[in-house]
């Protein structure tokens, strides 16, 4: 009866090379809310691109956000409309506005449009600059039904010369499937497909006025 109580060294071993999975699955948290890290994506990043001729300059990329609420990996909800709030729980993979940079630039590209697109930081000589401030991405939920809203400025620069070309800001806004950071992740992936769209065809009608 005493062996019954007393698990042997090869159960103890057992268990304890299952507790690591255990743990991942987060099934010794009972349940409490698990912390989930969620990818910024382009939904609509197969779309067809603007066709037209070729515009013999590089284009180099830039994104930041205004220190601050997001400038930071935290997604953001509203619950009035007026204030904003982080999750507890819910993150992004990386920095919005740095995925918003990667993800243009990949647009961009991918549009085949100018001789070159590569990252500001990137080291290559550019003749343009497109520079992206992520001023909003956040779930509003004061609304039925919820929205997430994004708002972008980007402006054009010739890079040679430092001459402001163009400015404009773009503000798309996408139905959430629902209300939680899963739901802002992929109502953000449409947003994003949407603005870059509209981005791609306003940079290349700039640049080639």
């Amino acid at each position: 009866m005493a062996a019954a109580r007393h698990p042997t060294r090869r159960q103890a071993l057992r268990r304890l090379g299952a507790a690591p999975a255990a743990l991942l699955a987060g099934c010794s948290l009972g349940r409490a809310p698990r912390t989930d890290f969620h990818v910024l994506r382009d939904a609509d990043g197969q779309a067809a691109a603007p066709t037209g001729p070729k515009i013999d300059k590089v284009l180099l990329v830039a994104s930041g956000a205004m220190p601050g609420l997001y400038d930071s990996d935290r997604m953001v909800y509203s619950a009035d409309g007026r204030s904003r709030s982080y999750f507890q729980y819910g993150y992004w993979s990386e920095r919005p506005a740095q995925a918003l940079g990667v993800l243009a630039e990949g647009r961009l590209e991918r549009a085949k449009r100018f001789r070159e697109v590569a990252s500001s930081t990137s080291g290559v000589r550019g003749d343009l600059l497109l520079s992206l401030r992520l001023d909003e991405l956040y779930l509003d939920v004061s609304v039925d039904p919820g929205q997430v809203r994004l708002s972008v400025a980007a402006e054009l620069i010739d890079w040679r010369s430092r001459q402001l070309l163009a400015r404009r800001a773009f503000a798309p806004s996408a139905t959430v499937p629902r209300r939680d950071a899963g739901g802002l992740a992929d109502a953000a992936g449409q947003a994003v497909g949407v603005m870059l769209g509209e981005l791609v065809a306003w940079v290349v009608a700039s640049a080639a006025a």
